[in-house]
């Protein structure tokens, strides 16, 4: 059996949730689920759906007429496969794919970069308010711990602890890189070089 990549187990996490669903189907969940937290083009879904139709894992079927939609269902193997993979090491490291931070990176010093540097934390602060009042959303049509599933718009197609862990992953990343970036936006890079103590760094500040 070859090396399937996380966006594989992607495909197969869902099916393994929805009982089977068509690739244009998998593209909404995505949108309303782990597409918060894990970017997944449109493009790789048909790629991985046809890969693990390929190795017995997915079972595809088409219509006979019409728009000739395709069906994808786990096969048993497909259904191994994604246990394997849940009850496995973890420990790849967390990759950080953040264009805000990539251009912080290559900001020059001075007192021109500085006022670059603070431009680029306002925008940065927009949008991470943005995401973290998405996820408020999420979480205020979410059902409370002891009642029934349902099934809002946003909270994909379950919303069991695991789920709702993630979504407590999100909540509290927003809020940190709403604190780091107001920092920045205050007060410049300065306050947040961990070269300094934090005390220095008030009282070059004031």
């Amino acid at each position: 059996m070859p090396t399937f990549s996380a966006s594989a187990y992607v495909v197969l996490g869902l099916l393994a949730q929805s009982g089977s669903a068509t690739p244009y189907a998998l593209d909404r969940e995505i949108q309303q689920s782990i597409g918060h937290f894990w970017a997944f083009p449109r493009s790789q879904i048909y790629a991985e759906a046809a890969r693990l139709v390929r190795h017995g894992l997915v079972v595809e079927e088409r219509e006979g007429s019409g728009r000739r939609r395709r069906t994808l269902s786990l096969t048993p193997a497909g259904r191994d496969l994604l246990a394997t993979w849940l009850t496995g090491p973890a420990d790849r490291p967390t990759e950080i794919h953040d264009e805000g931070l990539l251009r912080l990176y290559f900001q020059q010093g001075g007192s021109s970069g500085a006022d670059q540097v603070r431009r680029l934390a306002e925008q940065q602060l927009l949008a991470h308010r943005r995401k973290l009042a998405e996820y408020e959303t999420i979480l205020a049509t979410a059902p409370a711990a002891d009642e029934p599933p349902a099934d809002p718009p946003g909270l994909g197609l379950t919303f069991q602890p695991p789920q709702a862990a993630a979504l407590a992953y999100g909540l509290r990343f927003e809020r940190m890189a709403i604190d780091f970036w107001s920092e920045i936006a205050e007060r410049g890079a300065d306050v947040v070089d961990p070269r300094v103590p934090v005390a220095e760094a008030d009282g070059e500040q004031q």
